[in-house]
């Protein structure tokens, strides 16, 4: 199963364009084998859904700052969990997250994060012009991303080592 979690607030404008971006691909409905979850922020906890041997892959859905790694543009790369010994803070990245997983697991899960640029991440709803903008080139890439991923796939690399067919 591949599972997509569309994190942010929604309440802080472009910060919602993950939650966005995942309830667009559940409408969406091209697989079968998906299963949506859009939590506000990442926190530990989730590691016990990622970690349920269904699981195959996860897609980490998010918004960035307009100048966000890779430059203003809506991207997919991979997340390994090895990057960093987690910490419990007020930010609990991918890395952390997949690190709990990987413990729970025995081994690694197959990630990736698709970050989606924004430019208001003021109170308020709605997202901004340029942030839409990006949902639906987000939601094009996404379609096509997901597409490659061949399951039932029974995998114990990481994201950095699993290469989706052409």
């Amino acid at each position: 199963m591949i599972v997509l979690v569309g994190y942010g607030n929604p309440l802080r404008r472009d910060d919602g364009a993950g939650p966005a971006l995942a309830r667009m691909v559940e409408a969406w409905g091209g697989r079968n084998d998906m299963r949506v979850m859009t939590p506000h922020q990442l926190v530990p906890e989730l590691a016990e859904d990622l970690a349920e041997a269904g699981v195959a892959v996860v897609l980490f859905l998010d918004a960035c700052v307009s100048d966000c790694d890779g430059g203003a543009m809506v991207a997919i790369r991979p997340v390994d969990g090895e990057a960093r010994s987690p910490a419990f803070g007020h930010h609990f990245p991918p890395t952390d997250l997949l690190h709990y997983v990987k413990l729970l697991r025995g081994a690694p899960l197959p990630a990736w994060q698709l970050t989606i640029p924004g430019v208001d991440f003021g109170y308020g709803e709605g997202l901004s012009r340029y942030a839409g903008n990006n949902l639906a080139l987000a939601m094009e890439k996404l379609q096509v991303f997901l597409r490659k991923i061949p399951l039932p796939l029974q995998c114990s690399l990481s994201a950095h080592e699993f290469v989706l067919p052409g």
